[in-house]
This record gives structure tokens, C-alpha cells and sequence, in this order.
């Protein structure tokens, strides 16, 4: 595991210098990616979460630092056992339900479970810290803003950032090549008019109000599933959300079986875009 390690954080380094080309007025940087690399390689489930940008509460009050690497914070507090993402409770108790609904995808439970079961089984998963961090040791953290750490941008803002770096957020999926990835409010206005990225065809899109659609991303010669939602941090309406992600995925499983069991176990830190 150690060259998986040192693999990867050659690539990371790597990659990092080409944002800073890219971006290089840049107040301070929130760099991100993998927490676990070594623990996400083995995991048969791999999940990217792919958010607007960094809440930055703490670190951007302090004037010296010219970056921070939010997967190190993370993989820090887990292995201390301390709480994550402290002063967003939203977002935590969110990505703390998605996960547990990702994680029946590991035991083929999906298809099995009634909504009512599924509640008891998300009450049973985030209680305390434990399955919870076990899950997030398979994870990739990443932004399509890492610069300046602002609470809130425009999404004209963020498209730009999107636009200009698109090549550094197409080089972390195909590197990380995920089973699939949770895009937290990324679509309208940023992501969606840059049209290479997308395939023709939706995995899964509702009748009614699109609260969650799942597309594929289409990243070189790889198709990687993408659920389109709410960002974790959304409160309103958002209590049982969980249980419209758990339709979705189970759409899907509906309209192409096998379909999840053909994204576990891939591979990953083999070659980038």
C-alpha cells in the first residue's frame, strides 16, 4: 500500500502546481481529493462528493496561510476520532444519511429495502461516528472551487472557475474513477453548459420536480454515473431527502439491472484524462 500512497501523492503534488498555473491571484488555496488513498483503492464501493466550494469557518481567518488541504484536515479528525465539518450540521448529517444509503449498494440490500426500512436503517447508521467514518474512508472530497475559501460565490463566479478548470476536475474523476459521484448543486449554471462532459443519455430523471436526476459523466472513455442534487448543506425540505436519492438509485437498478454491481471494485490510480 505504500506505493499506492506514494503514487498518489505524486500525481496530487503534481497537479496542485498545474491548478496554480491555472489559477495564480488566487488569495489562498483549498486543496482536496482523496482522504484515505490506500483505503480507497480496496473499497469496492468508491464515492466522490462533488460540491460548489470549501465552507472555510476557521482557517481563512489566518492571514499566513497561502493553502490548507482539506482531505489531511479530514483524514486527521477521523483518525482522532473527532467530529467533522463542526460548525455545519446540515452538511454533515446529510452526507452521514447519503452514505448510509450508498451503503446498501455493498450488500445488494437496495432492491430489498421499503421505505420504512430504510428510515430505521439511516437511524441505525448515524448514530455516533463509527459507520459513518468506515464509509468515509472510501471517499474523494473534492470542490470545483478550491481559491479563496469564501463562504458563498455567484454562480457566474463558479462557472467561471468551472470553465477555466475543467481539465484539473476531469484529471480527479478519471483518477479517482468513481463508482459513482454526488454532485452537491454543481449542474445548473456551472457544470451544464460544458457540454463534453456529458453523455446523451440520463440514467434516471423524475416525472414532476427534479429534486435528483442521474446522469453519466463522460470522462475519455470512461462513463461514470453523477446524481444531481441538493447541495448537503440545504435545510429546507431536506429531512427525508435521503429517501429520494434511495428512489433514484433504485430506479435505476430497475431500468438497467446489475447496474451497481458493474460500479464496484474499480479501479483507480492507474492513469488520469
Amino acid at each position: 500500500m505504500e506505493d499506492v500512497i506514494n503514487r498518489y501523492n505524486l500525481w496530487n503534488q503534481q497537479l496542485k502546481e498545474k491548478y496554480y498555473g491555472l489559477f495564480p491571484n488566487a488569495h489562498y488555496t483549498i486543496w482536496d481529493g482523496v482522504i484515505f488513498p490506500e483505503l480507497y483503492a480496496k473499497s469496492p464501493l468508491k464515492i466522490m462528493f462533488l460540491n460548489r466550494e470549501p465552507y472555510d469557518n476557521e482557517m481563512a481567518q489566518y492571514q499566513e496561510y497561502d493553502e490548507y488541504n482539506l482531505s489531511v484536515v479530514l483524514k486527521n479528525a477521523i483518525e482522532n476520532n473527532n467530529d467533522i465539518f463542526v460548525r455545519q450540521n446540515a452538511l454533515r448529517t446529510h452526507v452521514k444519511q447519503y452514505l448510509g444509503v450508498l451503503n446498501t449498494l455493498l450488500d445488494s440490500k437496495l432492491n430489498s429495502l421499503s421505505d420504512e426500512q430504510m428510515n430505521v436503517h439511516i437511524k441505525n447508521f448515524i448514530i455516533g461516528n463509527e459507520n459513518f467514518y468506515e464509509m468515509m474512508k472510501s471517499v474523494a472530497y473534492c470542490n470545483i472551487k478550491k481559491s479563496d475559501g469564501k463562504p458563498r460565490s455567484s454562480t457566474y463566479d463558479l462557472n467561471n472557475y468551472a470553465s477555466k478548470g475543467i481539465d484539473i476536475l476531469k484529471n480527479q474523476i478519471s483518477y479517482f474513477n468513481p463508482s459513482l459521484i454526488l454532485g452537491g448543486n454543481v449542474v445548473d449554471g456551472i457544470l451544464e453548459n460544458i457540454g463534453d462532459i456529458w453523455d446523451q443519455t440520463a440514467l434516471y430523471i423524475p416525472e414532476g420536480e427534479r429534486r435528483i436526476c442521474i446522469w453519466q459523466l463522460k470522462v475519455g472513455e470512461k462513463l461514470i454515473p453523477f446524481v444531481d442534487m441538493h447541495h448537503p448543506s440545504a435545510v429546507k425540505g431536506m429531512s427525508d431527502y435521503y429517501l429520494e436519492l434511495f428512489h433514484a438509485l433504485k430506479e435505476v437498478e430497475r431500468t438497467h439491472p446489475g447496474y451497481w454491481e458493474t460500479r464496484l471494485n474499480m479501479p483507480c490510480f492507474i492513469n488520469a484524462h
